[in-house]
């Protein structure tokens, strides 16, 4: 065992009971997710849209960008990239399409420097600033902070691998990451958690590590089957958890250099975002199912109940627009069909999810 197995194998080798329990709830998911896979063509398109779209807003500003969803999905639309002169429009728009080759192309798209390397170039085709450097390793040295209000960098997290370095430790990662994962050598899971926090450790661009780290979360999960991912964005999750992501990143990172490295932080935090979004694309394919054996009013009746903890059959009358006798017929449907709970009685019935 080479010192490169030994450490990046240490890492990972013996999980606590926590993380032995997540996995588990994360694969039950997946072959929930996986067995009951039959949305129709319409739906998986307006879910992988919506995904590329919440994807590339949340992960640009994760790294400080201000355009909201409402405005990458105008730049998706079709708006000419030469028009946008900012730069959160060219980083969105790279964002974009680099997302969406690993969406079309993750079966062909091995763990490999050179793809990487393409990937990076992609991902920075738009932004001039990046003119010197997208699709090559740094040539100087960076760091890794927390970026203020402002949009500059406010705390120093830990420092990166140095430039002269970086090919070297990248080389290692990959060839480590690509050899556990094709021999099965521990969960895959573990091992793509490894090789982003990893990643980010050595930092091996001048720019876009951040973006890039999560495009490769997407095509690594999505090579690996875990293709919920293309209906549910993780990056959108990693941006309402932000606080914990940089917490967990830099609890894990600052042990590297010491005689007790452990990614045990950056692992709980990962995986419960890769739940988090297993969940919630079932819940998709649950609703899916649902408005296929129910009328469109009670349907529409359904997804107002789940919207809200409980609710009455006025207050869904007046919120959804259907006569109170019609909600009144599609609530003892919904109940029938074992999808609401009817909850007291007289005026004061309540209905609530299932």
């Amino acid at each position: 065992m080479n010192d490169i197995t030994r450490k990046f194998d240490h890492r990972i080798k013996n999980p606590d009971p926590h993380i032995v329990a997540l996995l588990g709830e994360i694969d039950g998911i997946r072959g929930e997710f996986k067995s009951g896979l039959r949305m129709s063509p319409q739906a998986v398109t307006n879910l992988k849209k919506s995904t590329l779209i919440t994807s590339a807003g949340a992960s640009t500003r994760i790294e400080g960008a201000k355009l909201t969803d409402e405005q990458v999905e105008e730049i998706m639309r079709g708006l000419a990239v030469s028009k946008f002169a900012d730069r959160d429009s060219q980083e969105v728009q790279g964002y974009l399409e680099t997302l969406q080759n690993v969406f079309d192309s993750f079966q062909t798209l091995p763990l490999r420097e050179s793809v990487i390397t393409s990937l990076h170039n992609q991902l920075l085709k738009y932004s001039t600033k990046d003119d010197t450097h997208r699709g090559g390793y740094k040539k100087k040295e960076n760091t890794v902070g927390v970026l203020g209000p402002d949009g500059k960098v406010a705390q120093i997290m830990f420092e990166t691998t140095p430039a002269f370095l970086t090919g070297k430790e990248m080389q290692e990662l990959i060839e480590w990451t690509d050899d556990a994962l094709e021999k099965n050598r521990f969960h895959q899971l573990l091992v793509i958690a490894n090789f982003i926090v990893e990643f980010l450790k050595i930092h091996p661009f001048e720019d876009g590590n951040g973006r890039l780290s999560r495009v490769l979360t997407n095509l690594l999960l999505l090579r690996s089957g875990y293709q919920f991912v293309q209906y549910v964005s993780h990056e959108q999750i990693v941006e309402r958890r932000k606080d914990e992501y940089y917490v967990a990143l830099r609890k894990s990172q600052e042990t590297f250099k010491s005689d007790h490295d452990t990614i045990s932080p950056w692992l709980n935090f990962f995986l419960s975002v890769v739940k988090e979004q297993a969940a919630k694309a079932l819940s998709y394919l649950e609703e899916e199912k649902v408005e296929d054996m129910l009328s469109p009013k009670q349907y529409e009746v359904w997804k107002y109940i789940s919207s809200v903890s409980e609710a009455g059959p006025g207050e869904i009358a007046k919120e959804t627009g259907i006569a109170l006798g019609t909600v009144r017929q599609a609530l003892n449907s919904l109940v029938e069909h074992g999808k609401v709970k009817r909850v007291g009685r007289g005026r004061g019935t309540r209905y609530v999810k299932i």
